[in-house]
């Protein structure tokens, strides 16, 4: 009777193997979705109050531009759309390669809050005002928007496990699908 169970479980654990690669587009896809969740909130939140829509992009620009970002155009837009992206899909695919398919979107919604909200912590408190001292004055005048929106990327790196679910796909059901139709008898 053990032993039947031991094989279930050993069969029940191969299932629930996801590839590197898949693991990777899952983490991919969760990124661009936690950029967007963040990134879009802040532009709705900034063009809301009149700063413009274009202004959180251009303060992340200012990482690379400096000041000049508020005035530079569309490549420091093009710049800070590309630190959130890079920074956010490489935070998603970290959080793919410790997700598996039995992960509790509860409990990895939980710690992408916290994830967070941590990143809000260290942003407010050690980058922004060393390294991109533009964004962190543009940032001051919307300090609940900002922590909204990591509350918001914390939830978009909580959805990890559904990302992982989709993109590694259930391999009992490929197999079966992959069955000859037999005919059934007339």
């Amino acid at each position: 009777m053990a032993t039947d169970t031991t094989s279930f479980d050993a069969r029940e654990r191969v299932t629930d193997r996801v590839s590197w690669g898949r693991r990777l587009l899952a983490g991919i896809a969760d990124g661009i979705l936690s950029a967007i969740l963040m990134m879009g909130f802040m532009m709705a939140y900034s063009s809301a109050t009149g700063a413009g829509v274009t202004m959180p992009l251009k303060a992340l620009g200012a990482l690379v531009y400096g000041v000049e970002a508020l005035v530079a155009g569309s490549m420091a837009m093009l710049a800070g759309a590309g630190i959130q992206l890079g920074f956010s899909i490489v935070l998603g695919i970290l959080f793919a390669l410790c997700t598996s398919r039995r992960t509790s979107i509860v409990a990895e919604m939980l710690v992408g809050i916290v994830v967070g909200l941590v990143i809000w912590v260290a942003m407010e408190l050690v980058v922004l005002p060393y390294m991109n001292p533009t964004m962190a004055a543009r940032i001051a005048l919307m300090p609940l928007a900002y922590f909204i929106a990591h509350l918001l990327f914390g939830i978009g790196l909580g959805l990890t496990p559904v990302f992982v679910r989709t993109f590694g796909g259930n391999r009992r059901e490929q197999r079966r699908m992959q069955r000859r139709a037999e005919a059934l008898p007339t």
